[in-house]
């Protein structure tokens, strides 16, 4: 027998500040509206910062179900952008929102996109939408007052069911922040088990990165493993508790069995300063340095690159200025090379000769 039913997949909400202004782009996770039974036996999420420009967005997931066969509904619902932005469709399609694919059980499905102007546009199974040429409120500009729900149907069979997920969505850095986004974890407890039977988190944000997450649905920074050279440490954000990442190399992994989120995931990259002698670890932050004014800043500066990978100065004065910086790491065993710095940093380097 096969029934019907609305399954909304908000898969992310991030918030992205502009130069001179903001963009929104939300939602979250796979969500049943009426479904009971079916649970989630596994979820992978990973999310991967492109060149600084776009975050890949992949989800795994294994959901068991344990009655008869079922044909679904399934929306990914995304939040049309506000702020100095136009949020008007591009193709039809989200305006920030790229390369969106949805595989079930190793076939690739169709889907539609539609507008829809509240949250409770499903009824029976489907989709309420409306026609966007006779839609009387505002279409254009930074003001849009419809999201877009992307649907498509999904044949669960009984037993063990595979979702692969993907899509891209653009970034873009302010004065306070380089990026920052989140992604809402707590649908997951509106399942059929109540939690993700096997939960798994990587954040892979590039190399050379600080960023903060908030402890909203973890308790300390053991929780992380870095996967590759780096470091964390425990962090208040703005009166937030949260745990500070500097990553030369590798990306952050969270685990978690029977995993009942309490919290959303809360990430934020911050043009942090802490004081008029504090130089960054991004790539993304050194262009708010300030100019060197002697011959000693001049000094640090050019080596940047160098203390980045741990480099132990001989220069004493170089060295005690590094190791009082939080995301500086020790490492004997690095032996500078400018050939295999990145262009960036060898362009940083010829500056302050």
């Amino acid at each position: 027998m096969r029934y019907k039913l609305l399954i909304i997949l908000t898969a992310f909400f991030s918030s992205i500040y502009a130069n001179d202004g903001a963009y929104f782009f939300s939602g979250n996770q796979l969500i049943p509206t009426t479904e009971t039974d079916i649970i989630v036996s596994k979820e992978i999420l990973t999310l991967k910062k492109i060149r600084n420009q776009f975050i890949e967005v992949t989800v795994y997931y294994e959901f068991y179900n344990p009655g008869n066969e079922k044909e679904i509904i399934v929306g990914f619902e995304a939040f049309a952008p506000e702020g100095d932005v136009n949020g008007a469709p591009k193709n039809g399609k989200h305006p920030y929102m790229r390369d969106f694919t949805v595989n079930l059980n190793n076939e690739i499905l169709k889907y539609n996109v539609s507008y829809v102007n509240d949250t409770l546009y499903s009824k029976n199974g489907k989709i309420q939408s409306f026609d966007l040429n006779t839609f009387e409120g505002v279409k254009s500009g930074n003001s849009i007052e419809f999201f877009y729900v992307y649907h498509f149907k999904a044949f669960f069979k009984k037993g063990l069911n595979i979702i692969k997920h993907t899509y891209n969505y653009d970034i873009s850095g302010g004065i306070g922040y380089n990026y920052n986004f989140e992604y809402i974890l707590t649908a997951a407890n509106r399942w059929g088990n109540n939690q993700i039977d096997d939960f798994t988190l990587i954040i892979d944000n590039g190399e050379f990165e600080t960023f903060n997450i908030k402890k909203s649905f973890f308790e300390d920074n053991s929780d992380w493993l870095i996967n590759g050279i780096g470091k964390k440490k425990n962090f208040s954000d703005y009166g937030q508790e949260s745990v500070k990442f500097y990553i030369q190399k590798g990306n952050i992994i969270f685990h978690k069995e029977n995993f009942k989120p309490t919290g959303e995931l809360f990430v934020s990259s911050i043009h942090n300063f802490e004081n008029s002698n504090y130089i960054p670890f991004s790539y993304y932050s050194q262009g708010r340095i300030s100019e060197p004014t002697t011959d000693f800043e001049k000094k640090t500066l050019r080596n940047l690159p160098f203390a980045r990978r741990g480099y132990v100065f001989n220069n004493k004065d170089l060295q005690n200025f590094y190791e009082k910086l939080d995301w500086y790491i020790p490492n004997p065993n690095y032996t500078p090379d400018v050939s295999i710095l990145t262009e960036r940093e060898k362009i940083w380097i010829k500056t302050y000769k």
